[in-house]
């Protein structure tokens, strides 16, 4: 993916408004701290321009820190934080600093750039739930079922091409849209078949998923139905 161009105006604006403004002493000061950190690395600063920019920010900052307490707390910050980068989202700390979704034109962008990635999935669905029931039978609806609820995260979540779901948001989703009940260890050996079918992959295993909770990330590939003569029934050994 091209890099935003290296300018403050490329910020969250919920960042950039704290950049700006700057940031009351406590929680919401060691917070924007480490934000201000994450958008400037993301946008190609180097740790020397970070801290000019921190130095800046702090200026505008509520009791703006001492020249002792901007080495220890600001300078030092940044080569700490060389050693153990991180990340952040607005599901995460941001989400105490949200300026409204309907104001952020971070927000907006991101998703009209996730909508359009997938605005047409990789394969057709309904030729591949025609495939899982026809090679798994009964359990072909629930693969279906699955299938279905992880495309309906990424459409509605506006997700991009990977999808952040646990085990259990996917059966509660079966379970509120379609109306079946179905346990997180059912939909656990529904997802490993998807994948060995060749329609998901795991990209990323355990980070905070769309509904908060652990979760892997998913991504569709481009599967295609196998020949009608090489397709067989699989019969599910798992009780």
């Amino acid at each position: 993916m091209k890099r935003m161009k290296k300018s403050i105006e490329n910020m969250r604006d919920c960042v950039k408004q704290a950049f700006e403004k700057g940031s009351h002493r406590g929680y919401e000061f060691n917070k924007m701290r480490r934000a201000i950190i994450v958008e400037l690395k993301n946008l190609g600063f180097t740790s020397s321009e970070v801290k000019d920019k921190l130095l800046e920010w702090n200026k505008h900052c509520e009791k703006f820190l001492s020249p002792g307490e901007q080495k220890r707390q600001l300078l030092d910050y940044v080569d700490w934080f060389d050693k153990h980068p991180g990340w952040h989202g607005c599901q995460g700390v941001l989400k105490d600093f949200c300026i409204g979704q309907d104001r952020c034109s971070f927000y907006k962008k991101k998703t009209y750039i996730n909508k359009k990635q997938v605005e047409h999935p990789p394969f057709d669905f309904n030729e591949a739930r025609s495939f899982l029931e026809k090679r798994y039978r009964g359990d072909g609806y629930v693969l279906s079922l699955v299938l279905s609820s992880i495309r309906r995260v990424q459409v509605e979540k506006a997700t991009g091409e990977t999808v952040f779901i646990g085990y259990r948001a996917i059966a509660n989703l079966i379970r509120d849209h379609d109306g079946h009940t179905i346990d997180p260890m059912t939909v656990y050996r529904r997802v490993q078949d998807l994948i060995s079918e060749g329609m998901l992959e795991i990209v990323v295993k355990g980070k905070r998923g769309n509904y908060g909770q652990p979760a892997n990330g998913y991504r569709f590939l481009k599967w295609e139905a196998p020949q009608e003569r090489t397709i067989t029934t699989h019969i599910n050994s798992n009780v």
